[in-house]
């Protein structure tokens, strides 16, 4: 029976990052720049940790060169490439802008919550005592960084570079967006709930605490790049990526329902596993979402100016024949 199907491939998908993309990421590391030098806090990186990325957008020049499926493992490599640029870049904004100190809004995220009937405490208690379902949220858990990078690859692979390209801008402007958030509305997360009677309460992903304070009282002031946590706790980047992914995802119908499933229970995971507050939820998937629209208009406005620019005529996207494979 039928089972590989060769998706739709379009005239200009083979060239890889858009320019929207190129400048959003020159913008993020620039604004980490930024941040770094006003706030003093510093993450270090060692040389070893660029190699990767530099070594992929080496290698997506090589491609970019060879036939028509060669290109589009080059474009899925320099969009990887951006990916991993991006993920410390990331991390030296979120260490950064916590040096600022503003206050922490906990009583907020609580108050919304508790006004929807949700408790956290209440439903973690009771969470805990099903063994098996949360086995299975911290393998849900545990996805966040395997669906981020096989996303975009994917994606390129199967000739839907447009597409992939529109996921990593979305991911960028969307860790853009969640960072300037939690400058203004910084927050322990459900972390700050549990005391030393409580800890067997919390999992792998909630805010690392002492670095939070250190950085808000001033005493930390330069960290490692492989000791960074996740200190966004509003809104959350789990549930993000869950929607960015499930978003990108959706044309390939025979993957759709699957991402989407995994990443229902990612998103629960957020709570029982990340320490998030249900409002935190809500909003990381309102901010994917806006980050997934905008990076949709921000590429091909940024193919056409460069096309301008350069003199060269923008050509309609081309949907090849549908072959089966059996």
């Amino acid at each position: 029976m039928p089972f590989l199907r060769t998706f739709p491939t379009r005239a200009a998908d083979a060239a890889g990052p858009s320019p929207s993309t190129y400048g959003l990421l020159l913008l993020s590391v620039a604004a980490a720049m930024c941040v770094q030098s006003l706030t003093d806090v510093w993450l270090h990186t060692s040389v070893v940790q660029w190699l990767a990325p530099l070594s992929m957008l080496a290698g997506a020049v090589y491609f970019n060169t060879r036939p028509i499926s060669r290109r589009r493992f080059g474009a899925g490599l320099a969009l990887l490439a951006v990916l991993i640029i991006q993920l410390p870049t990331t991390s030296a904004l979120a260490y950064g802008v916590q040096a600022f100190g503003l206050p922490l809004r906990d009583d907020w995220f609580i108050g919304i919550d508790r006004a929807f009937g949700f408790d956290w405490l209440t439903f973690q208690t009771s969470m805990v005592e099903r063994r098996a379902l949360m086995e299975i949220l911290s393998r849900a858990y545990e996805t966040f960084f395997p669906q981020l990078g096989l996303t975009p690859v994917l994606l390129a692979a199967l000739g839907e570079v447009r597409r992939s390209d529109r996921f990593v801008a979305s991911f960028i402007l969307c860790v853009t967006m969640t960072t300037i958030i939690s400058a203004v509305l910084p927050a322990e997360g459900a972390a700050g709930l549990l005391g030393p009677d409580e800890a067997h309460l919390l999992f792998q992903g909630a805010t690392p605490l002492v670095d939070l304070h250190a950085l808000r009282d001033g005493t930390m002031r330069a960290l490692p790049l492989n000791e960074v946590g996740p200190l966004i706790s509003f809104p959350s980047l789990h549930c993000a990526v869950a929607y960015l992914v499930t978003a990108a995802i959706w044309p390939l119908q025979r993957l759709r329902w699957v991402v989407l499933l995994l990443n229902a229970v990612m998103t629960v995971s957020a709570v029982t596993h990340g320490a998030h507050y249900a409002c935190d939820c809500v909003a990381g998937l309102l901010v994917a979402a806006v980050s997934f629209h905008l990076a949709g208009q921000l590429g091909p406005w940024s193919e056409r100016m460069f096309a301008r620019m350069r003199g060269v005529a923008v050509l309609p996207a081309v949907t090849a024949p549908t072959v089966l494979t059996s």
